[in-house]
């Protein structure tokens, strides 16, 4: 294994399941010798790709953070969005979620506002299951075909006893979500908690992603929800349907 391949079989040990580690830790997640990770991990430690937390265990360091915040999936077209993110949060106090989905079929945290319930926040950067979340659901009514072939590929998981793991009846749900532009997850990830959401189109009506709200299940009435989240979505579509093609990159500023 060459020098940037163990650099990189290091930095991806971490997720979001494993953000800090021992030396021990790395050995074992990478299969590389103790020797070889002292090595790398001094050289990721004085660069600044990695850093000791106050455990002193290792974990991303703010160097690496920095250059991540510099990807297309940190800014695209976000300065134009937040705005209506902001809003649909002043409307409803809710937690307001955009979830962006990726290439390969995942559907990716982009961005939280408002309070977060640390039993229902995901994390930035973190995936979320196609079949027991709101976005995912998305996903499955408005993506291509190509994204069930995973799902049939092996069992889905049951994250509670609400979860939906028949296929045919998730086919059943996507057609319906595709028919009302809305997806409900009600307790289906984690008890006791639910989200809605509502797709978002971009410049060239292309799937873009997801706009969600997230409450208690408990004694919650989201009967009013819907036609917030439907409005704000096609504000945002609309925003970037006019927006430049190639917009410029550009980190989100936010004023006071």
């Amino acid at each position: 294994m060459v020098v940037s391949d163990k650099v990189l079989a290091v930095l991806g040990a971490f997720s979001i399941e494993r953000p800090s580690m021992t030396l021990s830790e790395l050995a074992r997640a990478t299969d590389l010798p103790m020797s070889t990770i002292h090595r790398v991990v001094a050289q990721l430690t004085s660069w600044g790709a990695l850093e000791r937390d106050q455990r002193q265990r290792y974990v991303i360091g703010f160097r690496l953070w920095q250059l991540g915040m510099l990807s297309p999936h940190s800014y695209d077209q976000r300065a134009h969005i937040l705005p209506f993110l902001e809003q649909l949060y002043v409307e409803t106090r809710l937690p307001v979620v955009l979830s962006g989905f990726h290439a390969d079929g995942g559907v990716i945290v982009e961005q939280f506002l408002g309070w977060r319930d640390v039993n229902v926040a995901a994390a930035v950067g973190e995936q979320l299951p196609l079949h027991a979340s709101s976005p995912g659901l998305i996903l499955l009514g408005f993506g291509p075909p190509a994204i069930w072939g995973p799902l049939a590929e092996r069992p889905l998981r049951r994250y509670t006893s609400r979860t939906v793991v028949d296929p045919t009846e998730l086919r059943r749900i996507a057609r319906e979500v595709r028919r009302t532009s809305i997806a409900v997850s009600e307790e289906a990830m984690v008890p006791n908690m639910s989200s809605m959401s509502t797709p978002v189109f971009g410049h060239r009506g292309e799937l873009y992603g997801a706009v969600s709200v997230a409450w208690r299940s408990t004694g919650f009435d989201h009967g009013q929800l819907a036609p917030r989240l439907r409005s704000t979505a096609q504000r945002i579509s609309t925003t970037l349907r006019e927006s430049p093609d190639e917009s410029l990159p550009h980190p989100v500023r936010r004023g006071l």
